[in-house]
């Protein structure tokens, strides 16, 4: 259920907007929140706010890590570049800002005849209450949503309600985005053994278009095969107060992050030359293993 939860939020929020890179200017802000998800997860989330620059932080309560329950993101955007990093290994990596409007504009066009799995019709309604709340310098708006997912015979994505109810404000420019038009459709797939791929074709339809934003407060109720799982937001701290600059900078002592071949990070090691001579040899006995166990 998680990854189908995953996978239809993503597919909800390509249909939302195009998005592009900006450089906002912020004022002060730390938002601290508590998130649930029913039984299965809970954390604590911050974000901190100033000028250009954004940090985000999650603590990890359920389920229980044992070495890296706190995951720390910042975006430079008058750098173009974010940066993770990880306080148990005390290491760090950068990664350039995309600008997903071009991304998709240079990504390959699916031709209808590749589409060929089942039809699944989504229909979204969103709707201002009316209701304000006042918090600091802010007014958040009561939004009330309504997302149907209706899947043809053969569809991959099961057939789920979930209804949405929160409060929310308006953070223009969060991850140094800018939104943008929407997408008509997007196509969703999947493998089965060694069958070929099928491609769902996603059609969203939009009721009510109320703009939702950044949640303070939220109640999540979702319903698949009979089963529903409610996950909340709630706000513990939203504070106005000067934020220190040195919390969106690379902490001193950090290293960089070991980079594996396939072009990542491991998150967990430094870039040390004990390091790249360790996944070496440990890239090695696996690609050796990988030749004689298929000779």
């Amino acid at each position: 259920m998680p990854s189908i939860i995953a996978l239809l939020s993503l597919l909800l929020l390509a249909s939302a907007a195009l998005t592009s890179v900006v450089v906002p200017n912020y004022k002060d802000l730390t938002i601290r929140t508590h998130r649930e998800v029913g039984e299965l997860s809970s954390s604590i989330d911050t974000l901190y706010l100033k000028g250009p620059r954004e940090r985000s932080e999650t603590r990890v309560e359920k389920p229980a890590a044992s070495n890296n329950s706190i995951h720390i993101g910042i975006s430079q955007c008058d750098q173009k570049q974010s940066i993770a990093l990880n306080p148990s290994a005390r290491v760090y990596a950068r990664f350039p800002i995309q600008d997903w409007a071009e991304r998709i504009k240079r990504a390959p066009h699916v031709e209808q005849n590749e589409v060929s799995g089942a039809e699944v019709h989504v229909t979204i309604d969103s709707v201002d209450t009316g209701e304000r709340k006042s918090f600091g310098s802010f007014t958040a708006r009561h939004v009330k949503t309504t997302t149907e997912v209706e899947p043809g015979p053969g569809a991959s994505l099961p057939a789920s309600t979930e209804e949405t109810d929160g409060w929310y404000i308006d953070l223009p420019g969060l991850g140094c985005q800018e939104s943008q038009n929407g997408i008509g459709f997007v196509w969703s797939s999947s493998r089965l053994g060694n069958a070929p791929a099928r491609h769902d074709r996603i059609n969203i339809t939009h009721l009510g278009t109320a703009p939702h934003g950044y949640a303070l407060e939220q109640v999540i109720k979702r319903t698949e095969d009979g089963r529903t799982m409610v996950g909340k937001i709630e706000l513990l701290e939203f504070s106005e107060a000067p934020v220190d600059a040195k919390l969106f900078e690379i902490p001193p002592g950090y290293s960089p992050a070991l980079r594996t071949p396939q072009g990542g990070f491991d998150m967990t090691k430094a870039d040390t030359f004990a390091n790249r001579l360790a996944q070496f040899w440990a890239e090695l006995k696996a690609s050796a293993q990988r030749a004689f166990g298929a000779s």
